[in-house]
């Protein structure tokens, strides 16, 4: 609206809400409980008097009906008709990212800024309380298209039912110096003067504004998500008074500018549950039901979210790779078992295989010392063939072990006393450890070959040597060498017995 048309609608609009309260009534005053009577005179419907819920009647009502959400009275009213004044000329809500009626509207003088300005003080206890002085001044503004109130002097705008007009707290954001011709000393009652318009001739003068540009611009920012972000962002960075405080974790932080509580909340130290409390205008809230934070609280909390999966795809990332590298190290593990008991079947094995070859190159081998036995009958009988058992035997030459051993008539015991043997146990054995003979004759590792040598004065005169497998050329080649062993002469018979 023009500065006529909206002060044509406010004055009798104050002048009804002067009258109701006189009568003891308090009201709801906000866009929706305005209707125009049979006269077209716009008055407060009682029957639309109620508590607001449309979010463009919301910044209409005074911070004490946000916080009672009882009824106001004459005080409260006086907020309410400076906000609906200040919406009909701008075209904007009251609230934090609000700027002066003269930056969105050049045709709205100073007077009416300054009235604006006072209406909406958060604070009641500075805020006038005299409707019909707002009424008398707006009508002094603009007189030629309004009906006349009654006269009441302005300076009661100047004085709250408790204490001093304070400009200060205004929701209204004060200019900084030298912008728009204002300057931080001057005469009137808000303590700001509007410097005299250059004429048009004047260099200096402001340039005249293209407003069909204007509007695509705004169409444009309205279209655009980042730029109506940036509108409101510079909207609300224009007032730099520590209005806001936050209640995070039952304790109170600030109170912030709105540059600092931006800050706050794009560095994710202000979350959107914790509540904001507007210094000056009492409003209390959620940072996620602010207009003008709530945006900024969800681009914060996308960014967190973006920054939670990206460190949870890293996690996964890292978790896959110790998870292949487990199990690659389970596969390695059983891989190494596998060659580890491979490794212990073929060492035991072989082992048992070289264990004989060794105990042969050793002089090893399983030595049984027969002493005990001279001149006993066995039912081997005699023959080159005797007493092997269950292998081959084969002869170079000479007498059997079983034929010296069923021809020896003496019987005598191993340590038994005076016909004890002259050769122990040891020298018996000790030439058949160094059975190198064994292999050499062409032995394999699996063979088992056992050799029994009758034993007198030195040397063997009995020897049978048997094979399994049996291996009559084996059996052959070691019978020969072991007759040609030597032993300790002595000038009885002694029985020794030998496996490989």
């Amino acid at each position: 609206m023009s500065v006529e048309e909206a002060v044509a609608v406010v004055v009798p609009l104050c002048m009804d809400l002067q009258q109701r309260h006189a009568r003891g009534e308090r009201l709801y005053v906000h866009p929706s409980a305005i209707a125009a009577g049979a006269d077209g005179v716009a008055r407060i419907d009682p029957r639309l008097s109620v508590l607001a819920t449309h979010p463009l009647d919301l910044p209409c009502l005074p911070p004490e009906v946000h916080q009672t959400r009882q009824p106001g009275d004459q005080c409260a009213s006086v907020f309410s008709v400076g906000a609906i004044l200040y919406e009909m000329v701008t075209g904007q809500p009251v609230g934090p990212a609000m700027r002066r009626p003269s930056e969105l509207n050049r045709s709205v003088p100073d007077a009416l800024e300054v009235l604006i300005g006072k209406a909406i003080i958060g604070d009641r206890a500075h805020r006038p309380a005299d409707i019909g002085a707002l009424a008398s001044a707006m009508y002094n503004i603009a007189p030629r298209k309004s009906i006349h109130p009654p006269a009441v002097s302005e300076s009661r705008l100047d004085a709250s039912a408790e204490l001093d007009v304070d400009i200060k707290f205004s929701m209204l954001p004060q200019p900084p110096p030298g912008v728009g011709g204002r300057t931080p000393q001057g005469g009137d009652s808000s303590g700001l003067q509007r410097m005299p318009a250059s004429p048009p001739s004047d260099p200096l003068a402001p340039p005249v504004i293209d407003r069909s540009s204007q509007d695509r611009v705004s169409r444009k920012s309205v279209d655009d998500p980042t730029a109506k972000l940036a509108a409101l962002k510079a909207s609300l960075e224009s007032d730099p008074r520590p209005r806001y405080v936050v209640n995070k974790d039952r304790m109170d932080h600030g109170p912030f500018s709105a540059v600092e509580l931006l800050q706050q909340i794009a560095s994710h130290q202000f979350l959107g549950e914790h509540g904001l409390r507007d210094e000056v205008s009492g409003r209390q809230l959620p940072i996620a039901d602010w207009e003008e934070f709530s945006p900024f609280a969800q681009q914060a909390s996308l960014l967190r979210e973006k920054r939670a999966e990206e460190k949870a795809v890293v996690r996964a990332a890292a978790a896959d790779q110790k998870s292949g590298i487990a199990k690659s190290i389970v596969a390695a593990s059983v891989v190494i078992a596998l060659a580890g008991a491979l490794t212990v079947w073929f060492l035991k094995v072989r082992g048992t295989r070289n264990e004989d070859v060794v105990v042969t190159n050793d002089r090893g081998g399983t030595v049984e010392v027969n002493g005990d036995i001279k001149g006993r009958k066995h039912a081997a009988g005699s023959g080159h063939a005797g007493a092997g058992g269950g292998g081959g035997a084969a002869f170079s030459g000479g007498m059997s072990y079983e034929q010296v051993l069923n021809s020896n008539n003496e019987q005598i015991t191993m340590g038994g006393g005076s016909g004890a043997p002259d050769l122990t146990n040891a020298q018996l054995s000790g030439p058949l450890r160094n059975a190198s003979f064994v292999p050499a004759c062409g032995a394999p590792d699996d063979m088992k070959v056992v050799v029994r040598v009758a034993v007198k004065m030195g040397s063997p005169i009995g020897v049978t040597v048997t094979t399994n497998p049996p291996s009559n050329g084996v059996a052959a080649c070691i019978d020969r060498s072991v007759r040609g062993l030597r032993w300790p002469a002595n000038a009885k018979t002694d029985f020794v017995t030998t496996s490989y």
